[in-house]
């Protein structure tokens, strides 16, 4: 940070609570320890023998009383003033711890009860009002805070309702859907069952009928070639005859055509096996796969879409307060010329270099400073109040260097980090040296409020 910078102080109220479910859901208890016990254990301080339970609590005697001993308040005219509530076992919190004496009244300033005492002493001059006054008062804002909490209440059942309806939905939507995936998945298997049938048939029936022409034609080559075999022979032999007129006479019967099929037309074809069908096979496998593949996914991400909460990302202030985080400023990584003060949560520029020992988390060229939190796996958000002519407000990882003039020491300049930076007329996002301006005015006032909401895995 170049200028002061301080962390506001952010109170915290968080509650706790347990609740059991049961099929009549809306009668909730809310048991206030130690006051329900103590009326029931207040015993009688005057019984000696055997102690009996207590009745009333006088506020002047500061005692209590059992129904035995509780009749001189009723008889006596002294006793009668005195101020009888239901028994209870917290008397000594109604004594003034300095003077020994009854609470009486309430000190506004102080949010405080005291006693007659008090208020001439260190509570003198403070605006003071009887206790039935300050219950009045309070009374009515308790009963805007119980409005206010049973509205509280009221959607948080409403919300639950809604979210046990949604979950029976879900279970019937779910169970419904398994159904469905269970009957489609059957229907595709038994047509894909059914088309391996059709495609194996078919390749029988072919590969039955090929075979039956391939024999029969091979049944009358045979036939032809012995045929020929036996004509060669005759040829031969009168080829090898001395007689003229026997070699005329054979070669007019020998020459003739042999009136059988010519054959010779007949040739092998050119596709004669199944590559090409298995060849198709295997891209209608793979065609399959990819189209079952596209689909899967389109079923995956609608399954995935499928939510039962929604969380919505913080927008008001009042959001981003709830994942508030308290930081302190961290003296080792201190710049000298930056000085730390109220515990370490504000900062502010000095022309006089600070006393602060060697550290090699120390930066010693940019005046910067690190926060000791680490940010590690959540949400964070807080605010800043700054004043001057500049502020850088960052976001960075551990190791980014520290020492020497280097861009990558200095916020925003680098790939480990993320400065917002803000001056009199602009308000810039800065990282790896390149900037985003979000506003520019031509005057802003002295200070102004930053808030800054991080979601951050290994930061610090």
């Amino acid at each position: 940070m170049s200028r002061r910078s301080s962390v506001a102080d952010q109170s915290h109220y968080s509650s706790l609570g347990k609740s059991q479910r049961s099929e009549t859901y809306g009668k909730y208890s809310n048991p206030r320890p130690n006051s329900r016990n103590s009326q029931r254990n207040v015993l009688c301080d005057f019984c000696l023998v055997k102690k009996m339970k207590a009745v009333k609590s006088c506020l002047t005697c500061l005692t209590s009383f059992c129904e035995t001993h509780l009749q001189a308040h009723y008889e006596y005219p002294a006793l009668m003033k005195h101020k009888l509530v239901t028994a209870t076992g917290q008397l000594k919190e109604k004594i003034c711890a300095e003077h020994d004496k009854l609470l009486e009244v309430f000190c506004r300033s102080d949010q405080m009860c005291v006693c007659v005492l008090c208020i001439m002493d260190e509570h003198k001059k403070h605006d003071i009002v009887s206790a039935a006054a300050e219950r009045t008062e309070k009374q009515k804002q308790l009963s805007a805070k119980l409005m206010s909490s049973q509205q509280k209440i009221d959607e948080r059942v409403k919300k639950w309702q809604d979210l046990m309806q949604a979950t029976e939905s879900l279970k019937h939507s779910s169970q419904s859907v398994l159904e469905e995936n269970e009957r489609i998945f059957t229907e595709l298997m038994q047509a894909l069952e059914r088309r391996y049938t059709d495609v194996k048939e078919l390749i029988r029936a072919q590969e039955t009928a090929l075979m039956t022409q391939a024999e029969r034609h091979l049944s009358r080559m045979e036939e032809e070639i012995t045929l020929l075999r036996m004509k060669h022979n005759d040829l031969e032999r009168l080829s090898q005859s001395e007689d003229h007129i026997h070699f005329l006479q054979s070669w007019q019967a020998l020459s003739a055509p042999s009136g059988y099929e010519d054959l010779s037309k007949v040739t092998l074809a050119p596709l004669h096996s199944f590559d090409k069908v298995k060849k198709a096979i295997s891209e209608l496998k793979i065609q399959v796969e990819d189209a079952s593949k596209g689909e899967l996914n389109k079923i995956s991400s609608a399954v995935r879409e499928v939510q039962i909460l929604q969380i919505l990302e913080p927008k008001t202030r009042e959001d981003f307060l709830k994942h508030y985080s308290q930081l302190s400023l961290d003296p080792l990584t201190a710049h000298p010329n930056l000085h730390l003060s109220k515990g370490n949560t504000v900062v502010q520029m000095s022309s006089e270099h600070q006393s602060y020992p060697e550290h090699p988390e120390r930066y010693d060229y940019w005046q910067q400073v690190l926060c000791k939190e680490g940010m590690t796996g959540s949400r964070y958000y807080w605010e800043i109040e700054w004043s001057g002519t500049e502020v850088d407000i960052a976001v960075t990882y551990k190791e980014a260097s520290r020492k020497g003039s280097d861009n990558a020491c200095s916020f925003g300049w680098s790939d480990k980090s993320w400065s917002l930076y803000c001056s009199e007329s602009k308000c810039t996002f800065m990282h790896r040296n390149l900037g985003v301006e979000r506003w520019k005015r031509k005057r802003l006032p002295e200070w102004d409020e930053v808030a800054v909401s991080v979601m951050s895995t290994a930061m610090k």
